[in-house]
């Protein structure tokens, strides 16, 4: 059986194909070539299953306000196997009226970091060339946008391929308190930005066990075997991506952060509600803050670079790290400072 296509993909490859095509394209022609659908009418044939996906799938972009419009063979009117649908470019495209602010403008550019053009998926560009040659007149220019991971992590491009293609992948993983990678045989399920970061949503296949790994703590290139996953394994990812989220809640800190600081600044946003104790400790001005972080090693390592910006008051785990944290650096800045000082007595003249 053909592998299934999560839902988002196959809905966002439809809409390329029916606003890409000026002339609008039979529904032969979609199953045949639109990733999501192409894959099982090769495997299975035209049928009354992949007829209802069809049916189903307009019926969500219709619930989502995206009309499509249906236009009748002028050879055979009524015929449905020779009706054309396509979307209006204009209908997706912003009211003339529309303006934007310098700070709403700016916001949108960050968010654009995620679309970029050219970072389709190797299904979607073989479904645009499918359709070209097909004569419907396409031109990828029409659409406006193209989808991106928008992520400098080098494992990002050969990982969202693999999931593209459910193919198995091995890699190197990086613990904080190994200084080796660990060699990881998984299944990748998902990209997941959260926190800032990027995560591999995936099934260990040798632990047998849901796993979410960060991407910067890959080490080495990541490996694509020829073998395959079981495609229905990416009915987990929401379960994993839901516990990733909950992660903050349970893992709450604690803070006093100097007001005014780069910290506050930083730390603030993120916090839960912001307490005040400002005065609590002379002249000094203070700023309680209770913040959920989604990876403790990480928000260990920020808050040792605010040094004495920032105090944990709690957990005593957290505190204890930061503390030891602070120790080393104040270690390594005497030492540095101890060679430094080697160095200029021995360039010095002698008296």
């Amino acid at each position: 059986m053909a592998g299934r296509v999560p839902g988002e993909q196959r809905i966002f490859s439809l809409v390329l194909a029916l606003v890409v095509s000026p002339e609008g394209l039979t529904k032969r022609e979609l199953l045949s070539s639109v990733h999501g659908y192409a894959d099982r009418y090769r495997a299975e044939g035209p049928g009354a299953a992949l007829d209802r996906q069809f049916e189903r799938d307009k019926e969500q972009l219709r619930a989502l306000g995206i009309q499509i419009e249906t236009r009748d063979s002028p050879l055979e009117p009524g015929n449905n196997q020779l009706t054309r649908y396509r979307i209006a470019k204009e209908l997706l495209e912003f009211p003339p009226e529309l303006r934007f602010d310098e700070r709403e403008l700016m916001l949108l550019r960050l968010a654009a970091l995620a679309w970029r053009e050219g970072s389709l998926s190797s299904e979607s560009r073989r479904a645009t060339m499918k359709l070209e040659a097909l004569g419907a007149g396409l031109d990828v220019r029409q659409l406006g946008v193209a989808p991106s991971l928008g992520s400098a992590e080098p494992a990002a491009a050969p990982l969202q391929r693999a999931i593209d293609e459910d193919r198995v992948v091995q890699f190197g993983y990086t613990l904080p308190s190994r200084e080796t990678p660990l060699e990881r045989h998984v299944a990748p399920l998902r990209l997941h930005r959260a926190d800032g970061r990027w995560h591999l949503i995936a099934r260990d296949l040798e632990r047998d066990a849901d796993r979410v790994f960060l991407l910067e703590r890959i080490s080495g290139p990541v490996r694509v075997s020829n073998a395959r996953f079981d495609p229905a394994l990416r009915e987990r990812a929401d379960g994993i991506v839901d516990e990733l989220l909950r992660l903050p809640e349970r893992q709450r800190s604690v803070l006093r952060v100097r007001r005014g600081s780069v910290a506050e600044a930083r730390l603030a946003p993120r916090a839960e509600h912001p307490g005040d104790d400002s005065g609590a400790h002379g002249a000094e001005e203070f700023v309680e803050l209770r913040i959920g972080a989604l990876d403790q090693h990480i928000f260990t390592a920020e808050l040792i670079g605010y040094g004495a910006e920032v105090v944990v008051v709690e957990p005593e785990q957290l505190r204890e790290a930061v503390i030891a944290g602070l120790r080393r650096a104040a270690q390594q800045h005497t030492v540095q400072e101890a060679i430094a000082q080697q160095h200029t007595a021995q360039e010095a003249p002698d008296a």
